[in-house]
């Protein structure tokens, strides 16, 4: 029977403060917790391939930290790369995860991945024009003109002709 190797005390203390930082925003003020889950969905919406890029450098970081030393399918870097690359998308690899640092990274890139990677490619959205938008108050205006205009002709097809 082989001796399994912690994880580096290091490791711990990164994973530790995300979990607590996760947990303190689920069980905290619901209100700070709705506001950091839409400014994820901002993120992503306005840049998916930033998303994706920083999800896969992130966990892929946090998945070494946590599966160095302890898991045999993970000596480098590249090795978690190709793990995470795989929890975005297909989900296909064969390296799994033995820590449970390493399980809880690996579930919450496979369920978020596929979502933040289908969008990847997708059309921008336009950004809507905001009340402060001089180009708005130009386009009413002129709006308010063509109607008074309209107004005028439908009064003027409405009057009984003289002949």
């Amino acid at each position: 029977m082989t001796a399994q190797k912690r994880i580096d005390p290091q490791a711990a203390r990164v994973l530790g403060q995300v979990a607590a930082q996760a947990l303190s925003g689920i069980l905290g003020d619901p209100g700070e917790w709705s506001s950091a889950k839409d400014a994820v969905r901002s993120t992503v919406t306005r840049d998916p391939m930033d998303a994706a890029l920083a999800t896969l450098t992130g966990a892929t970081m946090l998945f070494y930290l946590a599966e160095r030393g302890v898991n045999p399918k993970v000596k480098s870097l590249a090795d978690a790369l190709v793990f995470i690359s795989t929890c975005l998308s297909v989900g296909y690899s064969d390296i799994f995860a033995r820590t449970t640092a390493g399980k809880a990274i690996a579930s919450t890139v496979m369920t978020i991945g596929p979502s933040i990677t289908a969008q990847l490619f997708a059309p921008k959205p336009r950004p809507e024009p905001g009340p402060a938008d001089p180009g708005l108050k130009e386009i009413a205006d002129l709006q308010r003109q063509i109607l008074a205009r309209l107004d005028l002709l439908v009064a003027a097809a409405q009057k009984p002709s003289a002949t």
